[in-house]
């Protein structure tokens, strides 16, 4: 398990720094315009140094025959096809139906390799999907997959993020003593760690759509492993995601209410709001770090079920309140 996180994170250290100079000499860069929070020409694709490390231990595992081979399929299939897709979007811009039919395809694989979650377990209710248990499952691991996508928009965010879940999904799968899981666990951990080497603001590479793509969608399949041979609530993992899943989706919603072209690229998400109201890079990623800790040990309480059960998820959503009213308070006294 250390060598594999020790690995992991040098792996990603000297991948990312790889992918910085082919990124360079390529002229695969990310240019500022009126929807950018960055100011100056950055090389993009560095997820590839979270990837390659994950892809490695899934490939072991597959070899080795060390897991359900349903799962490690999955998964394999899951880092390998978002994985290229993504490279290719960042090398040459995909138009968003090719990434959504690509998508779609991991999302059928991993229904067919992993399953579905047949029922959801939040705040100790039980409710039961029934007819809608595959169409739920694909829907959640469509909008995890581009929900990351649209939260790697400042330096750092990202990242931050998918350390945190590595390291408290590590947590949850050794407490099941699934040590396998556990591992792609912290190797997820540890290759987020070492691209934020680079990545920390001010950042010198961007993850891109291979990185971000890619492990929202591990994540959104590595969820769906927890409960199918551990039972972990499905409220666990909304908690464990929150910060994400609450930033992305009312300001998906909000946009869709106001009839806007809510698929293009924009600035109004609460963590660019933050940013355009004054706040570095680096003091929105240390709040986003600070809020994600916190709801990954709501998730942990919820995750083992710890009474009172209903509690976790109410709290999860005062601590999101907050943080939203907070950047609302800012922006609006920014605009005054």
């Amino acid at each position: 398990m250390i060598v594999a996180i020790l690995g992991g994170f040098l792996l990603a250290v000297i991948v990312t720094w790889a992918a910085k100079n082919y990124a360079m000499r390529s002229g695969i860069m990310d240019s500022p315009n009126e929807r950018s929070s960055h100011t100056v020409d950055t090389p993009r694709g560095g997820g590839l140094g979270i990837i390659l490390p994950v892809l490695i231990a899934l490939v072991a595992i597959w070899l080795t025959n060390s897991y359900d081979r349903g799962v490690s399929t999955g998964l394999l299939l899951v880092v390998v096809l978002l994985g290229a897709v993504g490279w290719l979007d960042d090398r040459y811009g995909l138009h968003v139906l090719l990434r959504i039919a690509a998508q779609t395809i991991g999302g059928l694989a991993v229904l067919g390799t992993i399953g579905t979650f047949t029922h959801l377990e939040i705040a100790g209710n039980t409710i039961s999907l029934l007819s809608l248990a595959a169409p739920m499952t694909l829907f959640w691991f469509l909008w995890m997959t581009n929900l990351y996508n649209f939260m790697d928009g400042i330096d750092g965010i990202a990242a931050a993020q998918a350390a945190i879940a590595g390291c408290v999904l590590g947590i949850w799968f050794t407490i099941h003593e699934d040590h396998v899981m556990a591992l792609c666990s912290y190797v997820i951990m540890a290759a987020s760690l070492g691209f934020l080497v680079w990545n920390w603001a001010p950042a010198r590479i961007f993850m891109g759509d291979v990185g971000s793509s890619t492990l929202g969608g591990v994540f959104a399949a590595m969820a769906l492993v927890a409960y199918q041979t551990h039972r972990i609530p499905f409220g666990a993992f909304l908690l464990l995601f929150g910060v994400f899943l609450a930033d992305a989706t009312a300001t998906l919603v909000k946009r869709i209410l106001q009839r806007k072209k809510f698929w293009r690229a924009h600035r109004e998400h609460f963590y660019q709001r933050a940013v355009i109201a004054g706040w570095s890079h680096a003091q929105v990623t240390l709040v986003v770090i600070a809020a994600s800790v916190i709801m990954a040990i709501l998730g942990t309480l919820e995750m083992l079920h710890v009474r009172p059960v209903y509690l976790w998820l109410p709290l999860g959503l005062l601590v999101l309140a907050i943080l939203a009213v907070i950047v609302l308070k800012k922006d609006l006294a920014v605009a005054e």
